[in-house]
């Protein structure tokens, strides 16, 4: 599978997961806070950011924020590819 493709879909994935809890947060079921939202947006946006040299503390952050807001786990395959850094890899 071609790695953008991947990327791709793990983003598409997060989201859709985000989508989710912004639809719970709506209509006032599933999250206790507004600011668990805001956390999700905030993680999706760094990730859906080309990676760096430079931002891997950050990227692994917005994975872990993602996870534990959206409540849905990336695979191991999944979490390296959003972790890469985009010229040269790891």
């Amino acid at each position: 599978m071609d790695w953008k493709l991947f990327v791709t879909a793990a983003l598409a994935a997060a989201i859709g997961a985000a989508a989710g809890v912004f639809a719970l947060t709506s209509t006032g079921g599933g999250i206790e806070h507004q600011a668990d939202a805001k956390m999700l947006e905030i993680g999706i946006a760094i990730l859906r950011e080309p990676a760096r040299v430079d931002d891997d503390p950050m990227r692994s952050w917005a994975v872990r924020v993602v996870e534990k807001k959206s409540g849905v786990s990336f695979s191991d395959q999944q979490r390296a590819v959003l972790l890469k850094r985009a010229a040269g890899g790891r």
